[in-house]
């Protein structure tokens, strides 16, 4: 009765995430005096094109030095798995991190040991150098999940200021143009 209970709690869960994704998708396209929209996305991540996108998505933006890697954890979902890295925050971009930070990322694990990204806005971290990292919220992997990181060992300067610019310029997170899960919905009043 228990095992039942607790599939039922997971499915629950997954239902209401799922249900509550897709309504954030869909408020970004419709405005707040308008009706609903013709078509939604339904399962969209945010643009991630440009720097600004990316800077507007994340809610914390910082240098930071990786002190270890912490686990490697194997996941169902997608081919790889996520690395949780222990991180000394060096200077604050964005938002107000506290001063060390666990946080995961999506990886591919190699024969050798070593991780390799999953798209390029994944850089694996490694301990002992440096990253300009965005971290979105997600306490399953401690204090966030890396949205992108980009490498901080040399010329810091440079990359502090692209990615100070690109907070200065951040642009509202909307779905990816290049998303072609579009559901039109031809009842709704919006509909041409």
């Amino acid at each position: 009765m228990k095992h039942q209970r607790t599939t039922l709690t997971v499915l629950a869960a997954a239902t209401v995430l799922t249900t509550a994704g897709a309504a954030w998708y869909t408020t970004l396209d419709t405005s707040a005096d308008s009706t609903p929209p013709a078509a939604a996305h339904v399962m969209c991540l945010p643009a991630t094109d440009t720097d600004e996108d990316k800077a507007g998505y994340a809610r914390t933006i910082a240098l930071i030095t990786v002190d270890k890697t912490v686990e490697y954890r194997e996941e169902d979902e997608a081919p790889g798995g996520a690395l949780l890295s222990k991180v000394t925050v060096v200077q604050p971009l964005k938002g107000s991190p506290p001063r060390t930070l666990t946080i995961g990322q999506s990886v591919l694990q190699q024969a050798d040991g070593r991780y390799a990204k999953t798209k390029p806005t994944y850089m694996p971290l490694e301990p002992g150098h440096r990253y300009i990292v965005g971290t979105v919220p997600d306490p399953t992997y401690g204090d966030g999940w890396v949205w992108f990181a980009t490498a901080a060992d040399t010329d810091l300067t440079t990359v502090i200021s692209r990615w100070t610019r690109a907070i200065d310029h951040q642009i509202a997170p909307h779905p990816d143009p290049a998303c072609d899960d579009v559901t039109d919905d031809p009842s709704s009043p919006a509909a041409p």
